[in-house]
């Protein structure tokens, strides 16, 4: 540059060794980190020649381990994604379904007299129960079988507002959701034993309730879904037992004959000389349909003080009961009383004395207020 330089030129030459200064520097440093990469992959390739076999298989093993755990991660979210587009599908299905049953215009409208009061439903409506007695009836194979009164109306004898409370059900069942499932009819507690029969008639039970319970000890069931002591019972207000004379055992004690092993060196007595006697277990939070029952008696009074004949009351149901109690063989093993619909109530009536050590019944459980029939 000429000492006489301008300022412009002055100026454009000292952007010119500044930018060739840069330039320089960032050629050194860019041949720095070119070689400082040379050097670190020479290191790696050193780092593998002198490693050994189990060296190298272990960090192999390791290396596919994260491959894996990675893979897993992704698989996890295909099928979580795959199971909420099924679930979509399944939403619309449904849907599907119940525009299909409210716009088919083939559903006959039906006309009912029920116990004498006209009521109007559709084919669709009585055949929505699948296999029931109720969808064969009016699945139109049995038209011209049916009863009918002077106006032409199929007439059904039986209680209007319990049937009624059928077809409310039924449909309401056509347009429920498993978000929103039809609600099970409310029976008040004098007109069940009447309801159940009809809905048993109509085969309509294992439709709107579902399978029916298992066969279990009750005592246990009763004391499992309380989650109580099974010798308490009476003190935890599910179950209220009485006598209609009691012996020496305190009314206290007298949960103690429904436990698991029952009384120990005692019993559940009457007082002697009072006849006949009896005993009664009130459920209080529950249902039961006994199927069967096993009776202990006091080895010791055995002979003298129970009775070889009784009578179980099951709601409306008396069945005739007996067996040879004796100091050899003081239990009776399983005995055999089906009931015919669930009850809140059994008794025992013996023609005289009575003198139990232990009470187990056999059948089903269903819970009060749980939409149990």
């Amino acid at each position: 540059m000429s000492a006489y330089a301008t300022p412009v030129e002055a100026t454009q030459g000292e952007a010119q060794e500044g930018q060739e200064g840069q330039e320089g520097q960032e050629g050194q440093e860019g041949q720095e980190g070119a070689g400082q990469s040379e050097r670190g992959t020479s290191n790696s390739l050193r780092a593998l020649e002198d490693a050994t076999l189990e060296e190298l298989a272990s960090a192999l093993t390791t290396q596919l381990g994260k491959e894996e755990e990675r893979v897993q991660v992704k698989l996890q979210k295909v099928q979580q994604a795959e199971k909420a587009l099924e679930e979509k599908r399944q939403q619309l299905q449904l849907l599907e379904k119940r525009i299909f049953a409210f716009m088919d215009c083939k559903d006959e409208v039906i006309e009912l007299n029920v116990g004498g009061q006209h009521i109007s439903t559709t084919r669709g409506v009585l055949c929505s129960a699948d296999g029931s007695m109720l969808a064969g009836m009016f699945s139109g194979n049995f038209d011209s079988g049916h009863q009918r009164d002077k106006e032409g109306r199929i007439f059904l004898d039986v209680d209007p507002p319990l049937f009624e409370k059928v077809l409310r059900h039924l449909r309401l069942r056509r347009i429920a959701s498993p978000d929103h499932p039809a609600p099970l009819p409310h029976v008040p507690e004098e007109l069940k034993a009447e309801w159940d029969m009809m809905i048993k008639y109509f085969g309509l039970d294992s439709f709107m309730y579902g399978p029916a319970p298992l066969s279990v000890n009750i005592f246990a069931r009763i004391a499992e879904l309380g989650r109580v002591d099974q010798s308490k019972l009476q003190e935890n207000d599910l179950v209220r037992l009485s006598l209609s004379s009691t012996g020496g055992v305190p009314s206290s004690s007298h949960q103690e004959v429904l436990g698991e092993c029952g009384f120990s060196e005692r019993s559940l007595e009457n007082s002697y000389g009072a006849h006949p006697n009896s005993i009664s277990i009130k459920f209080l939070k529950h249902r039961v349909k006994v199927e069967a029952m096993e009776l202990r008696a006091k080895i010791a009074d055995v002979l003298a003080h129970m009775s070889n004949k009784w009578t179980f009351k099951h709601g409306s149901d008396c069945i005739n009961m007996s067996y040879s109690f004796s100091r050899s063989e003081p239990s009776t093993g399983r005995l055999d009383a089906p009931g015919q619909t669930f009850v809140d109530e059994v008794q025992w009536v013996f023609p005289r004395d009575f003198c139990l050590e232990h009470i187990v019944l056999h059948g089903q459980v269903l819970e009060k207020g749980s939409g149990s029939f």
